[in-house]
């Protein structure tokens, strides 16, 4: 079980820029959550403190596919190679 500080917004054109910050130390851990209808939405965990991605519109950003989370995703440099699929709200 991770443990979890509280929530605070990214957004995903700054996403690159939060992975590549010097006083960041390590990989950024990738997390899609899966639901059934929407998607993957996606969220950053550095450390114990757990950053839900947004678009520019304040909107959680989603891929349709794990195939693009991966393709997308593997753009972005210091994010770590494991991915965590939380898949509890997978089913409808």
């Amino acid at each position: 079980m991770r443990k979890k500080d509280h929530k605070m917004a990214l957004r995903y054109d700054a996403l690159q820029d939060y992975c590549d910050d010097p006083v960041r130390t390590g990989d950024v851990q990738v997390i899609l959550y899966a639901h059934y209808w929407k998607g993957f939405s996606l969220a950053v965990l550095d450390g114990i403190t757990e950053h839900p991605v947004m678009d520019d519109k304040g909107r959680p950003y989603r891929f349709r596919t794990v195939e693009m989370a991966l393709a997308e995703l593997a753009n972005i440099s210091y994010l770590s190679d494991r991915i965590i699929i939380d898949r509890r709200m997978w089913w409808p």
